[in-house]
């Protein structure tokens, strides 16, 4: 199901988790800045920004591993994280960038020891292990050691970790960083019917950004900031009919140089072999026309990664602008 077939439960003020005015300083230098935003129940949710941007800060606050130095977040049904940390921490699941299972015990040992601290009963347990070793297709690797598995398997025996108690709210850290592209598929085949079938909420974090455009809402950070907030489509809605995609027919670099200094283009980068031209609004076709002199020129639609630069170029400008004031 892809997300715009979803139900929308944001439109409908269906918020799982709320963050609000969330700060965190160590000591002078703020690490995340006064954001706010709506976790929506039963969605799949992307936290997206650059390494250092405040991603990992803010879920170490929303996981109640850290505490804010200002700020609130709420949810579960009138809980705090941190005035109700233990109960809220048991409405969670988490899977780390980082591989957090013993190596010196096999898969299923890690499992039974995590499913023992969630205070799952043995045959429930061993149930849901059956489960989740057939669903992420690990069934033959439940008597391995962890030390032996790949990258892959690793990562599905940490999923599967988290999913063990049934969390509300499944936090999601690069689950798919070093898998390849059959795992990726699987893993977020799993995230698809985890939100749409069984109405679990998934916060993800990610680099790629084919992967992104599956979420139903993106929240994007820069530098402890919270600089957009929507759906794929809203945020990508900002470049609608000013992309241009010019095929240089000299150097690549020259001809974006050139398209930079043209007074109606906000902003000129490469995209592979290819030159993207961002026009000011309801300029696209005069500078297309200008554009032609650099190469093959046509319109182009936005992806996610365009909106994502074109966002980041903006507030870097606005920073300086703001510095040299």
């Amino acid at each position: 199901m892809t997300p715009d077939a979803r139900p929308n439960p944001a439109a409908t003020g269906d918020a799982l988790v709320s963050v609000r005015n969330l700060t965190r300083k160590f000591g002078s230098f703020v690490a995340v800045n006064n954001i706010s935003f709506d976790i929506p129940r039963g969605q799949i949710f992307g936290f997206l920004g650059p390494n250092g941007c405040g991603k990992s800060t803010s879920i170490r606050m929303m996981t109640g591993l850290l505490a804010p130095t200002s700020g609130t977040i709420t949810g579960f049904g009138g809980l705090d994280a941190l005035k109700d940390t233990e109960r809220w921490k048991q409405r969670l699941g988490y899977m780390s960038q980082k591989f957090s299972l013993y190596t010196d015990l096999t898969v299923q040992e890690n499992l039974r020891f995590f499913g023992a601290v969630y205070g799952l009963q043995p045959r429930e347990l061993d149930d849901r292990i059956a489960t989740l070793a057939k669903r992420l297709k690990f069934e033959k690797l439940l008597r391995e050691l962890t030390a032996g598995l790949s990258t892959g398997q690793r990562q599905r025996a940490s999923l599967a970790a988290a999913l063990l108690h049934s969390p509300e709210l499944l936090f999601l850290d690069e689950p798919t960083g070093g898998v390849d592209p059959r795992g990726r598929r699987l893993f977020w085949d799993l995230i698809y019917e985890l939100a749409a079938d069984r109405g679990m909420t998934v916060l993800v974090t990610t680099h790629y950004m084919d992967e992104a455009e599956q979420c139903d809402r993106l929240v994007l950070m820069l530098a402890g900031n919270v600089i957009a907030e929507g759906t794929p489509r809203q945020i990508k809605s900002g470049l609608d009919g000013r992309l241009i995609e010019v095929a240089p027919s000299g150097d690549p670099f020259g001809a974006m140089n050139d398209a930079a200094k043209e007074a109606s283009v906000e902003d000129a980068y490469l995209y592979g072999l290819t030159l993207r031209v961002v026009s000011a609004a309801g300029q696209r076709e005069a500078v297309a026309r200008e554009m032609n002199r650099l190469g093959q020129v046509k319109p182009a639609e936005p992806s996610l990664e365009d909106a994502f630069v074109a966002l980041v170029r903006k507030r870097e400008a606005e920073t300086g602008a703001a510095r040299q004031d």
